[in-house]
């Protein structure tokens, strides 16, 4: 299993104080080179996904055999998917991959973990904890979630603000491995402001983290029908073992402008 380190060039003092400026960073170069082409070169191969969806009133996660659906029954789950553009509900479809211990011995025929499960114990590991901890100034960080995500034309995450009862978010991340991404592919990351306007967003790049506090209004824009190749990344939220945030569904409402 390959051994993930951060990039020995980061100047930490620096990224903190633009972090602090508006509680959202993006940080280019934030893996040890050897690393993020360890990781990318598992998730550009990987053919065991699973297309999970909540969109147009359907919810379902269909495990895949490359990109089709690996029972042909459920084939046409996946071509008939589609958001409701009416509905203010969040939706998504995207395919996903787990990570870590969870994952070994399942349902994917693997006994061993690779580079991609190794970033969750990364993310957990005192060395990144620390990070995170001195990046942000908030010592209420206990650990990280994760997931492998690989989105292809068509796929997409409407605006939501990741407040979730009970799971004491604080943070939300994006690490990127999607090489030579070009922004009309779609696939960006981008931040509402309260008025409904796009006021921030980042292109996919690969090896750099995307990080911003939970509630934040946002969106991973549709993939375009001509992007030349998927976006990869491993997503999830910074969090804490303490009561944070809102802890009920009404709380969460009220913050969900």
């Amino acid at each position: 299993m390959s051994d993930i380190r951060l990039s020995p060039d980061l100047d930490v003092a620096s990224l903190a104080a633009a972090f602090a400026g508006r509680q959202r960073l993006h940080i280019p170069n934030i893996l040890a080179s050897a690393s993020a082409e360890a990781v990318a070169s598992v998730l550009e191969a990987e053919t065991r996904w699973k297309t999970t969806v909540a969109a147009g009133g359907a919810h379902f996660e269909v495990p895949l055999d490359g990109r089709r659906a690996a029972d042909p029954a459920r084939q046409s789950w996946l071509d008939e998917a589609a958001v409701d553009g009416t509905s203010p509900v969040p939706q998504y479809i995207f395919d996903t991959r787990r990570l870590g211990l969870e994952r070994v011995g399942l349902d994917d025929g693997r006994d061993t973990q690779d580079a991609a499960d190794a970033v969750l114990d990364w993310l957990n590991s005192p060395e990144c904890l620390d990070f995170l901890r001195k990046l942000t100034g908030d010592d209420r960080i206990d650990l990280c979630d994760a997931q492998a995500s690989r989105y292809r034309p068509g796929h997409v995450l409407t605006a939501h603000n990741d407040t979730s009862v009970g799971k004491n978010r604080l943070y939300g991340y994006v690490l990127n491995f999607s090489r030579d991404w070009r922004a009309d592919w779609g696939g960006n990351l981008v931040f509402y402001g309260r008025d409904g306007h796009i006021e921030h967003g980042w292109v996919p790049a690969f090896n750099a983290l995307n990080l911003f506090v939970v509630p934040t209004r946002h969106a991973v824009t549709q993939v375009s029908s001509f992007a030349a190749r998927d976006r990869l990344s491993i997503v999830g939220w910074v969090r804490s073992h303490q009561k944070v945030g809102p802890q009920t569904r009404e709380e969460a409402r009220s913050v969900a402008y």
